[in-house]
């Protein structure tokens, strides 16, 4: 099983109208009046015969407005309050009041419909929109850059799995996939899809006909895309690698999709029109693929017999057909005449220095690339790196100081670079610590792209000053308040449902034990949280698991390792704790701790071979019990009377997202997963790619959510929403199945 660490914050979300609201009109006349509160019937005055329909709008903010429409009567409504039609209607008439959202919108309408009694009509019509708080951003998980060397960037999003183009002017635009939903697809645009993997080394290449090259690990496969975005598969068809049910992955020489990769970390264009592969567990091998898809393995001598084990990692080439390899180690060795030859770093100590050959040291290269003069620069943790031909190392930009400044040289900061490219001009880099590309003069002068803008802030304020530090967990209160945790900066906060933003307990940087008043209390690394009817707040930690009652913190378990949270019926946490232990368990308020479920029940249900790894659980109104598994890749329910029975997907089986029944359906799991339940039972699971939806009899589908390709994390459902979180924003939409 994979787990995905927790990562920084943010997103894009695209969202549109999910709920309608009732039609139909009615003549007469008369003249308007003003409706009181939705949710209350108007008054009729002493003889009154003709009825005005109306009603009240809430939501909107300032610029935008909802139109609505009666019969022939259409009102557009530009802010909050009270609204009613021109056209009033006699009793027995029909009305229905249509909604047509703002952009950026849904909408949802109560008392909509009906026939005119003997009083005015009031509707409520409520509108939400699509970012509840923070920002839309371009790139979700930059995990790879590259050029063509005349002034186009290309990007790698492993959030949104696909290419990202960055043109001479500045301008970022998705140039293949990107719908965020993995897959294997040979198309043009939109319509191919990639599996990229944000935890690993991920690389792409351009060659000097202009095809762009990508590494497409989680699918064992080298993709070749032309400079219209046309995609094709070049060599390998499949691994599993990136299953959560493990099988030992393949690799084997061939032609094209005959090929097997393991999982491909690092490649370089051969100069020729194919391209040089480090697989996974490479040892001292490359993976060589001709233009025509032949792959074949390269072995390597031992260039250092003291250490019987090296494993290479990154690989570059330069214009003059030198090949640079770097080890595990933080080594760079050439490639002379088949041959490796040490180029520059040493074995000894973690920290950087810079000196000629293995008088040098590297942190952790994570990319490297080349200039026309030879020069050979490497992305190493939070600083860049340059190595000359002659091996000398010197430092760039950036320091051991992290952090996300832009400047010149030390004065630099990085968070944690993963990837560089050149693009005839300039350096470029990934920088995960914000999500963000960076641009570098040779003269170590650092910009941050203005098209990604860095984001990743923890900030209290309303709807647009918001800023979010992490993926995290979701929850509401019976009043529509959203609470989610950091657990980078150790702190829980809440989002009203207009989207300001506050911190209700924690002290931002500060990690602690400490219980009592939320003001003073102190979380430590808290993952998950859970609201219960009483008003309480749980949060999982890293270790332990808290309660906050009445403003006040406390302990209710200090040794268990919650991943998954929720609370029940009866105001207890349901906890499932992932790979360590795998199990299910139930901690009262007090702390008597009770397991519901554990590994030998799911192997007594499906099989001895059976890996139990629960991230994710849920509770319904009847107290049944939801349980995501990444180890079997299925959905397990547990009733009040303790029956277990597989709910949903089929176990074992992760071979995409296929909609469907029970042992039917499929899960893949892809990321870290969380569950959500609605009034009606119906449930919702992230972490395949898009949100699938599973009815109460288990039946599993993928509805195309409003919010488009932005890659939900944390989910829960309130009040009518569903509500989502990105790495950069919270999203919504009005959703009914």
């Amino acid at each position: 099983m994979k787990l995905k660490k927790f990562e920084y914050a943010v997103a894009v979300a695209v969202l549109a109208l999910v709920a309608g609201c009732g039609g139909g009109g009615g003549g007469g006349g008369g003249s308007a009046t003003t409706p009181p509160p939705a949710g209350s019937t108007p008054p009729a005055t002493p003889g009154q015969t003709d009825f005005t329909v109306g009603g009240t709008v809430t939501g909107l903010r300032a610029g935008a407005t909802v139109t609505l429409a009666n019969g022939a009567d259409t009102l557009p409504v530009g802010a909050n309050g009270s609204f009613v039609f021109p056209t009033t209607l006699k009793s027995g008439a029909a009305y229905e009041i249509k909604v047509t959202p703002p952009g950026g919108y849904t909408c949802k309408a109560t008392g909509a419909s009906g026939a005119v009694g003997t009083a005015n009509v009031a509707a409520a019509v409520d509108c939400a929109p699509n970012v509840l708080a923070g920002v839309v951003g371009s790139l979700q998980e930059p995990v790879a850059v590259t050029s063509d060397g005349k002034g186009t960037v290309y990007v790698l999003d492993a959030g949104l799995h696909g290419v990202q183009k960055l043109d001479a002017a500045g301008a970022l635009a998705m140039l293949a996939g990107g719908t965020g939903q993995p897959g294997l697809v040979d198309a043009k645009g939109s319509a191919a899809r990639f599996w990229l993997d944000g935890d690993d080394n991920n690389g792409a290449t351009v060659d000097s006909q202009g095809n762009l090259f990508i590494m497409d690990g989680c699918n064992g496969a080298i993709r070749k895309m032309t400079p219209d975005g046309v995609v094709s598969t070049l060599a390998g068809n499949g691994t599993t690698a990136c299953y959560n049910v493990a099988t030992p992955a393949v690799k084997a020489d061939g032609t094209g999709a005959a090929a097997r990769f393991e999982k491909p970390t690092s490649m370089a264009s051969d100069g020729a029109g194919g391209v040089i592969v480090i697989d996974a567990n490479a040892g001292l091998t490359v993976r060589r693929v001709n233009s025509a898809g032949v792959v074949v393995t390269t072995d390597y001598a031992n260039p250092d017999p003291s250490q019987p084990t090296i494993s290479l990692r990154t690989i570059t080439r330069a214009e003059n057909g030198t090949v640079y390899i770097a080890d595990a180690n933080n080594r760079i060795w050439r490639d002379v005449n088949g041959s490796l030859v040490l180029h520059a770093g040493s074995l000894v100590g973690g920290s950087a220095q810079n000196g000629t050959g293995a008088n040098a040291r590297f942190v952790a290269i994570t990319g490297m690339t080349t200039t026309p003069n030879g020069d050979l620069y490497v992305s190493d943790f939070a600083s860049v790196r340059k190595v000359t031909p002659s091996g000398v190392v010197t430092t760039l930009a950036g320091s051991a100081t992290r952090g996300d400044k832009d400047g010149v040289g030390s004065a630099a900061e990085f968070g944690n670079l993963l990837s560089i490219g050149f693009d005839g001009t300039n350096l470029f880099v990934v920088d995960s610590g914000q999500e963000v590309l960076r641009r570098i003069t040779l003269d170590g002068a650092v910009t941050t792209v203005a098209a990604t803008p860095a984001v990743r802030k923890t900030i209290n304020g309303d709807a647009g000053s918001a800023r979010f530090g992490s993926f995290s967990s979701l929850a509401a209160d019976a009043e529509g308040n959203l609470y989610f945790v950091d657990p980078v900066t150790h702190v829980l906060r809440k989002a009203t449902p207009a989207g300001v933003v506050t911190t209700v307990a924690g002290v931002v940087g500060s990690a602690g034990l400490d219980n009592g008043p939320v003001a003073t209390a102190k979380l430590a690394a808290p993952t998950r949280v859970a609201t219960g009817r009483d008003g309480s707040i749980w949060v999982a930690q890293s270790l332990g698991l808290r309660r906050i009652k009445d403003g006040t913190v406390t302990t209710a378990n200090a040794s268990v390792r919650p991943i998954g949270l929720t609370v029940d019926n009866e105001h207890n946490a349901i906890v499932v704790t992932g790979a360590g232990t795998g199990e299910v368990l139930r901690v009262t308020p007090a702390g008597v701790t009770t397991k519901l479920v554990d590994k030998a029940q799911i192997q007594a249900l499906v099989g001895a071979n059976a890996n139990f790894v629960p991230q994710s659980v849920a509770v319904d109104a009847a107290g049944n019990i939801y349980i995501g598994d990444t180890g079997t890749v299925a959905v397990y329910k547990l009733t009040p009377g303790g029956a277990l029975t597989v709910f949903a997907g089929t176990p074992f089986k992760e071979t995409g997202n296929v909609d469907g029944a029970v042992n039917v359906a499929t899960l893949g799991f892809y990321e870290v997963d969380h569950l959500a339940v609605d009034e009606k039972g119906f449930l919702y699971l992230s972490g395949s790619g898009n949100v699938r939806l599973i009815s109460p009899a288990g039946v599993v589908s993928t509805p195309n959510f409003v919010w488009g390709s932005a890659p939900i994390g944390a989910i829960t459902y309130n009040k009518g929403k569903l509500i989502g979180m990105t790495r950069y924003a919270v999203v919504q939409q009005y959703f009914t199945p």
